[in-house]
């Protein structure tokens, strides 16, 4: 990884303007945040847009009322990742607290597809539903909703995701980009589907306000605006209440945006990406709260079996594509390939190489690949799609990630097209890194920095560089396996984990650069810093 040092200028400035420490300072240049914006970083109050933003807002409300008024069936249909189900779990628990039993489905990644089909609104026709809302999908569904008018059916669409120009013909859509007065438009499905329940509701519910805002770290939403107020608030309501749901989920984890990201939500994925181990239909009923806690312990126990076995396919299947390190990028599909983890294959290696990856699964009784791609800095994924659409049985996506399918005598074409694209690219990964000294790393100004968190996408955790900084002391920690620098006068430890390796390199060092994150440990009720080492340069 290479890094480029940003260049500040204004920090005494911005100290006297915004009334600031050095290292808030440093932050705030580096993040070009103004003073408005700041100020609303500083707010404590909820941001949050009112569901009557929405452009068919009244529409959706008066048919969903006469719906319950008049005791028709109601199915919610989802979608089988975080946001999917927990949306879907949102509207079900929603309606239960009117008083009304609604039908819900979860599809099958394989048997059903992603978002509302056809077959699926044969069958809610034949049990008599009469009104279907899509949660985190449905905008593309242009033959399902379809042929629900043609069997009777009603469909209010709610969705977040990209739709080119035509949508379809359904009772009602609730989506931000529809929706010229709605302010925010990079909600995600969970977020949406909370704004309809508490319209329903004519309140708000703290804990499906929580199921809203790990959502929104589960599908990467930018943390800014009403994210980021729901997203803070959301893990003060997890901590003052310690819902069952997510106490068993978590673990021994505090709650924070990574223990979302990365324990959490891959829990609550590894349902959809492996369905065959466990139907994820059967996490709408965990999350509800009135679930048995019985139950709720039985659920909890296969996420976290379903979640080890997926890491170690994952791994293996990693092994398999990755043979070609020389490659400019992956482009791997075999039916070996679990269809369910193509897409975090493709993700680990793009990370790993920073380069672009192509991953599918092939099915030799229809001849066709399905599969996922990862695009970097320089190569948009969905350009590519589109530039060579005739390749594509379907494709869907943005700029760093997408879906596919091809056909059996479409991949040479589609892998000469991607070789050829890429020729004469070059791929460096490159990050920024705020230059300190150790005299801002004090603990009040460490502190500081938690007045812009939740950190996440758009709002990334400050990343800092302490240059030529003095080191007396290099401790070995767990029998070699990390390193401990006592930087300065011991004001800062700098914590290097999984660098055991590099001791003998290092020990008789005065002086090293590092690149890492800012922390304070609290140790028997003291304070200390810890710099958390990324990289040794």
């Amino acid at each position: 990884m290479k890094y480029k040092t940003i260049k500040l200028s204004h920090t005494n400035e911005i100290i006297q303007t915004y009334g600031v420490n050095s290292l808030m300072a440093k932050v705030i240049e580096s993040k070009k945040i103004d003073q408005k914006q700041f100020k609303s970083f500083m707010d404590p109050h909820l941001i949050y847009h009112d569901f009557s933003l929405f452009e068919e807002a009244d529409e959706t409300l008066e048919r969903i009322e006469e719906a319950i008024a008049n005791k028709e069936k109601i199915c919610i249909y989802g979608d089988y990742d975080c946001d999917g189900i927990l949306a879907t779990t949102i509207l079900v628990q929603a309606f239960h607290e009117r008083g009304v039993e609604v039908g819900y489905h979860i599809p099958n990644r394989f048997t059903d597809g992603y978002g509302l089909n056809t077959t699926r609104v044969e069958q809610m026709a034949e049990k008599g539903y009469s009104l279907i809302i899509t949660v985190d999908n449905g905008i593309k569904a242009f033959d399902a909703v379809e042929k629900a008018g043609e069997l009777g059916i009603d469909v209010i669409i709610t969705d977040h995701h990209a739709f080119d120009g035509e949508v379809p013909v359904a009772y009602s859509i609730i989506h931000t980009k529809m929706s010229p007065k709605y302010p925010f438009k990079e909600i995600c499905g969970g977020f949406i589907a909370y704004k309809l329940a508490a319209a329903l509701l004519k309140h708000h519910d703290p804990y499906l306000f929580t199921l809203a805002s790990i959502t929104t770290i589960s599908d990467m939403m930018p943390l800014l605006d009403e994210n980021r107020s729901l997203v803070r608030r959301g893990l003060q309501f997890m901590k003052q209440y310690k819902y069952p749901s997510l106490e068993l989920l978590k673990g021994s984890r505090d709650y924070d945006a990574t223990t979302i990201g990365f324990t959490i939500a891959p829990r609550i994925n590894a349902f959809g990406r492996l369905p065959e181990l466990v139907n994820p239909v059967y996490l709408v009923k965990y999350f509800l709260k009135e679930a048995d806690p019985a139950y709720q312990e039985k659920i909890s126990n296969y996420a976290s079996k379903i979640n080890s076995k997926r890491q170690s396919l994952t791994t293996s299947l990693y092994k398999e594509a990755v043979t070609d390190t020389s490659s400019p990028c992956l482009f791997y599909g075999s039916e070996n390939m679990h269809e369910g983890l193509v897409g975090l294959v493709a993700g680990k290696y793009t990370r790993e190489y920073e380069q672009p990856a192509f991953v599918m699964h092939y099915n030799p009784k229809e001849e066709i690949y399905k599969g996922s791609a990862r695009g970097i800095d320089g190569f948009n994924i969905y350009n590519f799609f589109t530039h060579h659409e005739d390749l594509f049985v379907q494709y869907g996506g943005h700029a760093k990630a997408g879906g596919f399918t091809i056909t059996k005598s479409n991949y040479p074409l589609v892998y000469d097209a991607l070789m050829n694209d890429i020729k004469g690219c070059h791929f460096e990964a490159s990050e920024s890194v705020i230059p300190i000294t150790l005299t801002d790393t004090t603990i009040p100004n460490v502190e500081s920095l938690d007045l812009l968190a939740p950190f996440g996408e758009e709002n990334k955790a400050p990343l800092f560089i302490l240059e030529d900084v003095s080191c007396h002391q290099v401790d070995r920690l767990s029998e070699g396996k990390h390193l401990k620098f006592h930087l300065g006068d011991n004001q800062v430890s700098a914590l290097a984990f999984n660098k055991g390796q590099l001791y003998d390199e290092l020990v008789h060092k005065d002086s090293m650069t590092l690149v890492g994150t800012l922390s304070i440990n609290v140790f028997r009720g003291n304070k200390s810093i810890n710099f958390i080492v990324e990289d040794i340069l």
